[in-house]
């Protein structure tokens, strides 16, 4: 009999453990649209950051349902995810204005934002200094704008467009220099409006940029620690020079 109770409460305590008992399978994940990270496909959301995502919470026994993931403007989803419990918002910015008001997993993957001119114009941009020289279009209010606002550029620095379309567009007749995006999103934008990617050349990198995940700050601490340590683990290099992380992604990584 003792055995019994002894084995029952292992049990229990192995359950708590793995599960989150305020939020397991009920979480609601927000994200702007910011391929190749997320990305709208018909009903659903995919992309790198939606697929690390599912592998995580599937492996710390908290799987999500993908039909959860909306897509909303990103203050829509940073102001629900700091107001609201029991929500997950996906390629979120960790910085002294964020920290207090969330829990962290990551940074999960890191972009790239960058300066994409046309080849034939034969830009040279050795230093930042030099980007005073040149008109940059921007998407107002994108995750790459606040990027290099917060990097020393001011607003009337930039060419502030309504969309990603509309900035393309100058670009593409010469009505700017630059545009303002992330080395693996621009490549997809580009398809979208018939621009040949061979065209175009990453002139300047202007930021390395970690993504993480941000947690309501309801969430279980315990779930937390086990997200961080899953994606450390994942994220170990292997014998064959790659990790698991890597191989999860699969092609979406390339």
């Amino acid at each position: 009999m003792t055995h019994i109770k002894l084995s029952i409460s292992s049990f229990i305590a192995l359950l708590l453990l793995t599960v989150s008992p305020s939020h397991a399978g009920t979480f609601k994940i927000m994200t702007a649209p910011y391929p190749p990270y997320t990305v709208s496909n018909g009903l659903k959301v995919k992309g790198l950051s939606v697929t690390a995502l599912v592998t995580l919470m599937e492996m710390c026994g908290t799987p999500i349902d993908q039909k959860k993931i909306k897509l909303t403007p990103w203050a829509y989803a940073y102001e629900c995810a700091a107001r609201e419990p029991g929500q997950i918002l996906l390629n979120a910015q960790r910085d002294s204005t964020t920290e207090r008001l969330y829990k962290w997993v990551g940074p999960v993957l890191n972009t790239q934002v960058v300066l994409i001119g046309r080849k034939k114009d034969k830009l040279f941009i050795p230093t930042k200094a030099h980007l005073k020289n040149y008109r940059i279009a921007s998407v107002r209010w994108s995750r790459p704008e606040k990027t290099l606002l917060a990097g020393g550029m001011h607003p009337e620095d930039l060419k502030r467009s309504a969309s990603h379309v509309q900035a393309l567009r100058q670009l593409d007749r010469g009505e700017v220099d630059l545009f303002a995006y992330t080395a693996k999103g621009a490549p997809y934008l580009m398809a979208g409006l018939g621009m040949q990617e061979k065209d175009y050349i990453i002139y300047y990198t202007f930021e390395d940029e970690p993504l993480y995940f941000a947690f309501s700050k309801d969430t279980d601490d315990k779930l937390i620690h086990r997200l961080n340590m899953t994606l450390k683990e994942l994220k170990a290099t292997g014998r064959d020079g790659t990790s698991q992380f890597e191989k999860i992604l699969g092609s979406q990584i390339h």
